[in-house]
């Protein structure tokens, strides 16, 4: 979870041994870096600042109600539609609205 400078590291960060599919480590205690001073994620500053692991911690939680970490929540729009997709353009590159009109209506 990425809150301004802070991260808060939620399952173990070791892209090269996780195991497919992914298990969570029921031990682990989440870690709270700052990136602004700490870019390499290197030194662990949750004792330090439970108040911003706890706020942190809450926005996980809100994001799981919503979205799901095990199933899908109801944040979660059905894959692979999306009413009138909108692309992103180059200024002045952008389709006409009637371009648009005619294939999407």
């Amino acid at each position: 979870m990425r809150s301004g400078p802070w991260k808060l590291a939620i399952v173990k960060q070791d892209e090269h041994k996780q195991s497919i599919p992914f298990k969570p480590d029921p031990k682990f205690v989440p870690h709270l870096y700052n990136l602004e001073t700490d870019l390499g994620e290197r030194d662990d500053v949750a004792a330090q600042h439970p108040d911003i692991v706890k706020r942190l911690q809450a926005l996980v939680a809100a994001m799981d109600k919503d979205l799901g970490a095990k199933s899908n929540g109801p944040g979660v729009r059905p894959s692979g539609r999306v009413a009138r997709p909108a692309g992103l353009w180059l200024p002045g590159k952008a389709p006409s609205k009637e371009v648009i009109d005619a294939n999407y209506d």
